[in-house]
């Protein structure tokens, strides 16, 4: 079971995003600020705030950056030590809705509200790649094995190679779009949630294998923690799924510690721990509580 053990409050606004970056935890409002957290100790570092003249539906922070794509198109890298900016753009002037890092390459892959998918240096800023998709917005960007997958709101899940950014394949696991994606190494299946508040498991031809109705509202997250699989919802519900998605194991609400209007999104922190944000203005940090062994002595 997952127990609420620390509850980050401090945004004035909707939390829109999040990132871990190994140390920190970086979050956007939309009070237009960036805020950075320590979240084992609960508290705010003051050292590092961003005050934004739009609010940030995209967040991503990592290889010593936070990158913050703005609703009025701006996108910014900070170098989260010197909290200097690094480097910005304003592209097409369209909202940022997912960013994601190949560490690889050393990029960042940035998707914006009218499918426009661009590839950045992550020092520099420097663009290069433009694919004008026109796939409406781009709501998740995952690589995984040098595959670029982009989950959008109009033409279903696209996947790119990272080496030439051909098209390799593209379906639709969930109607109205898909939301987030979860690619299962493991397994060789890639797992999808959308508009249509369901979870789609697909195989590695992309062909649909199981559909289970996950939650009453759009989902907004889907992380693996431990052996298990976390979602969120518009629902205002937290679901902890057994491995294979059989049954619930937990199911969080408000009365639990959880969030009292729509949960926007969920992170990894480590194998025990996740947070969740959302539209209360909340951060929550959930830990999974250790197995008390009873001996019969």
């Amino acid at each position: 079971m997952f127990q609420a053990k620390v509850v980050l409050n401090g945004h004035a606004g909707p939390i829109y995003a999040a990132s871990w970056d190994g140390n920190f935890l970086y979050s956007s409002s939309g009070d237009k600020y960036v805020t950075r957290w320590n979240p084992t100790k609960g508290l705010q570092d003051s050292s590092f705030t961003v005050k934004l003249e739009h609010a940030a539906y995209a967040l991503k922070a990592g290889e010593g950056f936070c990158f913050i794509g703005c609703t009025d198109g701006t996108l910014l890298g900070i170098d989260t030590e010197t909290k200097n900016i690094a480097w910005e753009h304003n592209f097409f002037g369209n909202a940022w809705f997912s960013l994601t890092i190949h560490t690889k390459h050393g990029w960042l892959v940035a998707g914006d509200s009218e499918g426009n998918l661009v590839v950045l240096e992550l020092q520099t800023g420097k663009r290069i790649l433009h694919l004008p998709l026109a796939a409406g917005k781009i709501r998740t960007l995952s690589i995984v094995n040098n595959n670029c997958y982009v989950s959008t709101q109009l033409i279903g899940v696209l996947v790119f190679s990272c080496e030439n950014w051909n098209e390799l394949a593209s379906w639709e696991p969930n109607e109205l779009g898909s939301n987030v994606l979860y690619a299962d190494i493991q397994k060789n299946e890639l797992i999808t949630g959308g508009r249509d508040a369901h979870l789609v498991i697909s195989n590695s031809a992309y062909e649909i294998i199981k559909r289970i109705p996950a939650h009453y509202q759009t989902i907004y997250g889907l992380i693996r923690v431990g052996n298990q699989f976390v979602t969120a919802s518009m629902d205002k519900t937290i679901k902890i799924w057994s491995p294979d998605f059989s049954k619930v194991d937990q199911r969080i609400e408000f009365k639990d510690g959880g969030h009292n209007r729509s949960v926007n999104g969920l992170v990894f922190v480590d194998d025990q721990t996740f947070v969740s944000y959302g539209d209360d203005k909340k951060i929550v940090v959930w830990k999974k509580a250790p197995v008390i062994l009873h001996s019969d002595n």
